[in-house]
């Protein structure tokens, strides 16, 4: 087959509301931020730690399941997932191909992913999930199909990690094998994307009630690399029963923005070549969607 509510309280960790709201539940917002060594951005043991029980209720991912299925070139395929995270397109994909691996760097996400190969009853043969980096592995097997879906790309912050990222991609292709990148496409360029972080700081980005708990994410804007093309939102994940404040996750990420040709030549100047290109996981245009997924081989 072809591939193809929010007019309440605002509560934002650091002000005297919520630090009000820590003293008089016992407890303070957890903060899981980005560690400065060597003048290059580092992560703590598990930055994603807190954050990880709000992944799998995001309202805003997009459908991309069935664009994968798609783009696996036979049932009996081995596909490598970077950032592979909860499982969410990793489960579905192991009963479409022969062997999925898949890599994180976050063991709290791991361990709900863990938790939902096992309880599938996926043997060890179909699925594999383990600790790593991304940008620095070895797995001692090639694939057929590499993915890292949902914009893992552009968390990349450092040239470094680009780089060792490519170079993983090539040492684990399977000859004629190819790899999938997506990142989202910043409508108007940087410059449109800088503008609108100029007009306001912080946004709701959804909001969710499982089984009576309100979740809810807020994306607050603290600074922007305007010669990077990156952006350094806060995440803010809150958690409220009967509209009570339980508690806040907030974590703080690097967002990278490529335009439509960039994202292109950084793929071609690492020697790979383009196959194909969309704008989105419903066929758009590349260019013309929101989202950049390019499929490359070597």
């Amino acid at each position: 087959m072809r591939c193809p509510g929010h007019g309440q309280d605002r509560r934002v960790p650091g002000s005297i509301s919520s630090v009000r709201r820590a003293l008089h539940t016992g407890r303070a917002p957890v903060r899981c931020s980005w560690l400065e060594a060597s003048g290059e951005a580092q992560m703590d043991e598990d930055i994603r730690a807190e954050a990880a029980q709000y992944y799998d209720v995001n309202p805003t991912i997009p459908d991309d399941i069935a664009f994968y299925q798609a783009c696996l070139p036979s049932s009996d395929a081995a596909v490598l997932e970077l950032g592979c995270g909860t499982g969410r397109v990793l489960l579905p994909l192991a009963a479409w191909c022969g062997f999925i691996h898949g890599i994180d760097r976050s063991q709290a996400m791991l361990a709900r992913c863990l938790q939902k190969v096992q309880a599938a009853a996926i043997p060890s043969t179909k699925a594999r999930v383990e600790l790593g980096d991304i940008t620095d592995f070895a797995l001692g097997r090639a694939f057929d199909l590499i993915i890292a879906p949902y914009r893992v790309f552009q968390l990349l912050e450092t040239e470094a990690q680009v780089d060792g990222l490519f170079q993983c991609v090539r040492a684990h292709l399977a000859p004629g094998g190819t790899c999938i990148l997506n990142v989202f496409h910043p409508q108007g360029g940087f410059e449109g994307v800088q503008q609108a972080w100029e007009r306001a700081t912080e946004l709701c980005r959804w909001e969710v009630t499982v089984d009576g708990v309100r979740l809810r994410c807020d994306e607050r804007w603290l600074r922007l690399d305007p010669e990077r093309h990156i952006l350094y939102p806060e995440l803010v994940y809150c958690r409220y029963v009967d509209d009570a404040w339980v508690e806040d996750a907030v974590l703080q990420i690097p967002r990278r923005c490529y335009a439509p040709d960039a994202f292109e030549q950084v793929i071609r100047e690492h020697g790979f070549r383009i196959a194909q290109r969309w704008g989105g996981y419903a066929g758009e245009r590349y260019g013309e969607g929101p989202e950049l997924v390019v499929q490359f081989s070597v």
